[in-house]
């Protein structure tokens, strides 16, 4: 594995420059709809407008107790080394929760969360249906 070291930070590298457009840090649902223009901080320093749109139909699936849990946006890895198609999502067991009742894969009432059984890996057409309802709430990024 030495021989190719040089190879594989390479990579490494590649692969965090593809990243770029990630959130340096995540805002509470809560938050942002309080926020007159929302939106994050992408890694290499640049804004990332939130829909208000969006945040509301997102608030209407989560029951308001929760708004302050949950940290937006939902981050999906592409992950390469798990097949063809296969991403995870990132983030805590409550924001993968979420994201797998938005795409009706568990129907858990919300208290469940903690003890919910939840897949580990999401396909590109679940990805699609992601970033369809909430394009500006998804992000999406390389993992090996």
């Amino acid at each position: 594995m030495k021989k190719y070291s040089g190879f594989l930070s390479g990579l490494d590298r590649e692969i965090a420059q593809l990243n770029d457009h990630m959130p340096r840090t995540k805002k509470v649902l809560a938050d942002m709809l309080a926020e007159p223009a929302p939106g994050f901080t992408s890694r290499d320093g640049q804004k990332s407008a939130v829909r208000v749109a969006e945040l509301k139909e997102l608030a209407a699936i989560i029951p308001n107790e929760y708004h302050k849990q949950v940290m937006l946006p939902f981050t999906i890895l592409r992950r390469t080394s798990l097949g063809p198609s296969a991403h995870t999502i990132g983030g805590s067991k409550f924001e993968q929760f979420i994201v797998l009742h938005i795409l009706g894969k568990i129907n858990n009432p919300f208290e469940t969360w903690r003890s919910a059984r939840l897949p580990r890996i999401i396909y590109s057409p679940e990805v699609g249906i992601l970033r369809q309802k909430f394009p500006t709430l998804v992000t999406i990024g390389f993992g090996k």
